[in-house]
């Protein structure tokens, strides 16, 4: 690795994706386990997450599949043990769970795992990932209204940067398959040390619509 890509590189970091098996939460798994992170996958129905880990331990990954109900505090508890007892605390979230409304606005996996990362005094990273809007009449993503989910990353960067913990958002607009590639680089940048300045961000990767 060039010594200008090594600031992308995940090896060494334990990264929770939050609905591992819905599109945009495998494709992230699947690019940040190759950057070299240990993968832990979470959701409600781990059985179905399986497949995806197989894929990736086949590739030379370290994989965990955890349930996650990203809507249950108990269960987000359980999950972050889980993953503490496999490979340590958790270094960088990838929420992918905030497709409801009620979620975003009450989100208990930001809250959460911002907790065990503050217990572990080694910082962290969280990756909010804002669900594609509703059609409007302005196509220009840049215009998009402000989300709940948004608007809390904003006040949770300004509240954790004390402690060394980045809150960030993607705003992937409604991707088709072809284009996750374009996520590639603004999910390495929020979670790698190669964006350690960057907080309170909101990354627009949008085409415009379908």
């Amino acid at each position: 690795m060039t010594d200008l890509m090594q600031p992308f590189c995940m090896a060494g970091k334990t990264v929770l994706v939050a609905d591992a098996g819905t599109r945009l939460g495998a494709h992230f798994a699947r690019l940040i386990s190759r950057a070299g992170a240990r993968v832990a996958l979470g959701g409600q129905q781990p059985a179905h997450l399986e497949h995806l880990a197989a894929d990736l331990r086949w590739e030379g990954g370290e994989v965990l599949v955890v349930a996650l109900d990203s809507a249950r505090r108990p269960s987000i508890e359980a999950a972050l043990d889980a993953v503490q007892a496999r490979f340590g605390s958790v270094d960088v979230l990838i929420n992918n769970s905030a497709e409801h409304e009620h979620i975003a606005l009450n989100n208990h996996l930001v809250h959460c795992t911002s907790l065990h990362m503050i217990k572990a005094e080694r910082g962290g990273s969280i990756v909010n990932i804002d669900p594609p809007p509703r059609p409007i009449a302005e196509p220009n993503p840049c215009l998009r209204p402000n989300s709940s989910l948004i608007r809390m990353s904003r006040a949770m960067a300004q509240s954790l940067t004390p402690h060394r913990i980045r809150v960030n958002v993607i705003a992937p607009g409604r991707a088709r398959d072809a284009e996750l590639q374009e996520l590639n680089g603004p999910l390495l940048l929020l979670a790698s040390a190669a964006g350690a300045s960057v907080t309170g961000a909101v990354l627009h990767i949008d085409r415009g619509p379908l």
